[in-house]
């Protein structure tokens, strides 16, 4: 029999969710060059040596000697003017590891979003510098304990200590009660969340969306792409397995209580979309204690 350990990472993704995530410091591994693309990936780090010019949309930043990177998953980014002797030591979080770790810690809102966007990199001391790179080399160490039910679930505790850190201070800082100057698509994609927020429970459909806001499911789904990297759907999906973990992980609703409060019309149907998105049954998920 099957040791209950081991199946954590019988499924696939588990096992390529963690090999992905890892402490790298050759720049072949940085998945940026000169053509800006969408990160599937957190990508969080330090300029231990040189310099450069990363891009994220239209903010631009030259990242030198001991700054700290964090572009979240989703931003249009590209590296250029990068010095010869350009290195860093990061992190390549994937995406469904990155959003367990900050979603159990708090609710990311759009203005987090926009705020990471504009005010992703940071200066550190060199004493700040060399406590993240042990902190790095602690996570890599749990990376490479022997395959264990636990090791997914301490890495994302870690994680869950540094990001918790970066949204404090987020709050603390005054531009996190300013007023964000929206671009008309950013105010639409704004819009288009919020009524996400509100409405998923009702509908997953993106013509009820497009319908309240007065433009058409097609110019919607171009809108997100364009600016997202993913589609409308995409996005009322993943809001709506996001719901669907907190309700498993944060309450002691039975399955068919939350079938219910995500309006799906069975257990059946809410089971094959979760698993479906995420690998796994809803009642997996729980046991687990997938965080």
């Amino acid at each position: 029999m099957t040791d209950r350990k081991d199946k954590e990472y019988d499924h696939p993704d588990a096992l390529q969710e963690l090999e992905e995530f890892n402490v790298y410091t050759k720049l072949c591994d940085l998945p940026l060059d000169e053509n800006p693309k969408y990160l599937d990936e957190c990508i969080v780090g330090t300029c231990k040596e040189g310099s450069a010019l990363f891009n994220v949309f239209s903010n631009k930043r030259k990242v030198i000697r001991n700054d700290l990177v964090i572009i979240f998953p989703y931003q249009l980014v590209s590296i250029t003017e990068v010095s010869e002797d350009f290195s860093m030591v990061f992190l390549k979080i994937p995406q469904k590891l990155f959003v367990d770790t900050i979603c159990a810690a708090y609710r990311p809102t759009l203005e987090y979003f926009f705020y990471m966007r504009k005010n992703f990199s940071a200066p550190m001391c060199e004493e700040e510098c060399d406590r993240f790179i042990h902190f790095c080399y602690m996570l890599s160490f749990r990376i490479d304990m022997p395959r264990n039910y636990f090791r997914r679930e301490s890495i994302i505790n870690l994680l869950r200590v540094f990001f918790w850190d970066i949204y404090v201070t987020y709050k603390n800082s005054p531009e996190s009660v300013k007023p964000i100057e929206y671009t008309l698509k950013e105010k639409k994609m704004f819009d288009f969340f919020c009524l996400v927020i509100k409405f998923h429970t009702e509908s997953r459909d993106v013509a009820f969306y497009a319908q309240k806001m007065g433009i058409s499911s097609k110019y919607l789904t171009m809108l997100l792409t364009e600016n997202t990297g993913r589609s409308a759907k995409d996005w009322i999906v993943e809001y709506t397995i996001l719901e669907i973990k907190a309700l498993l992980r944060e309450s002691n609703l039975a399955i068919k209580e939350i079938v219910l409060r995500t309006n799906f019309q069975s257990n059946s149907v809410m089971t094959r979309f979760f698993r479906e998105h995420t690998g796994m049954t809803p009642t997996e998920y729980r046991e687990r204690k997938f965080l």
